[in-house]
């Protein structure tokens, strides 16, 4: 038992160094009911307070609380830092199987409030009609009644991204064309229809490979030196 768990040591450190969570939010600090406009990083599309989203218990993947995207609800959240390398973002969606109309989850390399620029980069279109989720062409079957997860894989330094929905590739492409390499905001877009809602948004940075094996061998050469005393 001791040396399954001292050789487990290295990678478990590995693993916990080469992929952090740099932001998360499972929207349980919020009070119940309140609008997320204007809380920590959220807003309105262009800063706009009749575009916010309230704060809900009718449905949670974890904890009680979600954000309820429907009707005029256009919120959009801004990272900072999340420039250079590769990394994960992910979000849980419940999609009730009375919703209709089309909702967009949305990623950007740029966004400033008007005027400022802006640039998109992914956009998946959530059909509730037709019971289907599309980008660029690419289509998947839409899962209603139950939760399911949006994750978007980019690399930054070979401007890619990998679009999965429901842990199935949705799509692979350039991250941006004329923008940045860099991932400023998530758009939550209701289209004026819904209710949507997500729970437990994840921005993870992942080191390459390389780096990985090095931290593990480093780890066992640091575990073998102490055995050696």
């Amino acid at each position: 038992m001791k040396i399954r768990l001292f050789l487990g040591l290295p990678l478990a450190m590995a693993m916990t160094l080469c992929a952090h969570a740099a932001i998360t939010d499972n929207f349980e600090s919020y009070a119940l009911g309140s609008d997320l406009h204007g809380q920590g990083s959220w807003k309105g599309w262009d800063n706009s307070p009749t575009a916010g989203a309230l704060v809900s218990d009718a449905y949670a993947y974890s904890g009680t609380q979600t954000v309820n995207i429907t009707g005029a609800s256009d919120l959009v959240r801004t990272f900072s830092g999340v420039s250079g390398g590769q990394w994960s973002i992910s979000i849980m969606q419940y999609i009730p199987t009375i919703s209709s109309g089309v909702s967009y989850f949305i990623l950007m390399n740029q966004y400033n409030d008007d005027p400022g620029a802006k640039s998109w980069s992914t956009q998946m279109e959530c059909d509730m009609d037709l019971e289907v989720v599309r980008s660029a062409g690419s289509t998947l079957p839409m899962v209603k009644g139950d939760w399911t997860e949006l994750r978007c894989d980019i690399d930054l330094a070979n401007n890619t991204v990998n679009e999965y929905y429901n842990n199935q590739l949705l799509r692979s492409g350039a991250w941006q064309s004329g923008g940045l390499n860099e991932l400023q905001a998530m758009d939550l877009y209701a289209g004026n229809v819904g209710p949507v809602y997500y729970d437990n948004l994840s921005v993870i940075s992942v080191p390459e490979p390389a780096t990985f094996t090095a931290l593990a061998l480093g780890g066992l050469g640091l575990l073998r030196r102490r055995r050696a005393k």
